[in-house]
């Protein structure tokens, strides 16, 4: 009768420590987490918030380990003051078998190094996810779980993490040649006049010669008065001289659409002279040839 006492206690005892509830402090935390929504911080630590929160769920609703769920539950109130939660090391919150701290350490390695190179800025959902899924790995581990559904999230996980390469930019293109002006010819005026004189046809000739023997890409002609009259007189003198240059090369065999005309009045003068000073020098049109 008292050996059947005995069982019936001990079986009791059983029965009770297999129901024990969990510890209010843990259930409390684990509640705490339920409704939380991160406002602040940065993407990294509003997603590790979020998965913090979600396995502290899971492990106190589907896994009944009110223990465990408390541990992530703390992380994820942390977390979502903006707070950077550190990687947990092996056997700092699980005891795990020696024969597999190697991998676990190897992982962590890994996980550091990317967010050393700013994987929590680069990719923080991503990170956030890698993170949370190493500790659940740990935690599988610890209980005796090699081969973890953690362990296959992480690594699926991490290899997103890494820095991509950045590409060289591309060179710039080489400058393009600089023109030159391989030839020059100056064709000179009378006093106020704009006529082609006999020796300025020389001239054009000696530039229709020297166009077809070097073909030159662009040809330039540039109109100039000397400093007799006014700016606005000589602007419509300067551009009398340079079109009948242009009209008179045409008529010699120089396409018109290659010459490029401009006009300087007195604005550019060869020999340097006070205002109202006759100088024939400065009384031209230039020509130049570019290649």
């Amino acid at each position: 009768m008292i050996r059947r006492s005995l069982i019936a206690v001990a079986a009791t005892v059983l029965l009770l420590g297999a129901c024990a509830l969990p510890d209010p402090d843990e259930v409390g935390q684990v509640n705490a987490v339920r409704t939380l929504v991160p406002s602040g911080g940065t993407p990294f630590t509003q997603a590790l918030t979020s998965e913090y929160k979600a396995y502290a769920i899971h492990e106190a609703d589907k896994e009944y380990e009110w223990d465990h769920a408390a541990i992530f539950a703390r992380k994820a109130l942390e977390a979502a003051k903006g707070t950077v939660i550190p990687v947990t090391e092996p056997n700092k919150e699980w005891m795990v078998p020696a024969d597999r701290l190697g991998e676990l350490n190897a992982a962590r390695a890994k996980l550091v190094g990317h967010f050393n190179t700013g994987a929590r800025e680069r990719a923080p959902a991503d990170a956030a996810h890698a993170q949370v899924m190493y500790e659940c790995w740990i935690e599988e581990e610890a209980e005796g779980d090699t081969n973890s559904n953690c362990r296959a999230e992480f690594l699926k996980t991490e290899p997103k993490l890494a820095a991509r390469p950045v590409a060289a930019p591309a060179p710039a293109p080489a400058p393009a040649p600089a023109p030159k002006i391989v030839k020059t010819f100056i064709v000179y005026f009378d006093f106020n006049k704009a006529d082609i004189t006999a020796q300025a046809m020389k001239t054009l000739k000696d530039v229709t010669d020297a166009q077809a023997q070097l073909k030159p890409a662009n040809i330039y002609l540039s109109g100039h008065t000397d400093t007799v009259g006014n700016s606005s007189f000589n602007q419509k003198l300067s551009e009398r001289r340079v079109q009948a240059v242009a009209t008179q090369l045409a008529k010699m065999g120089v396409a018109a659409k290659a010459l490029d005309t401009k006009a300087y009045g007195k604005n550019k003068l060869q020999v340097q002279t006070p205002d109202n000073t006759k100088e024939g020098k400065n009384r031209r049109v230039e020509i130049y040839f570019e290649k």
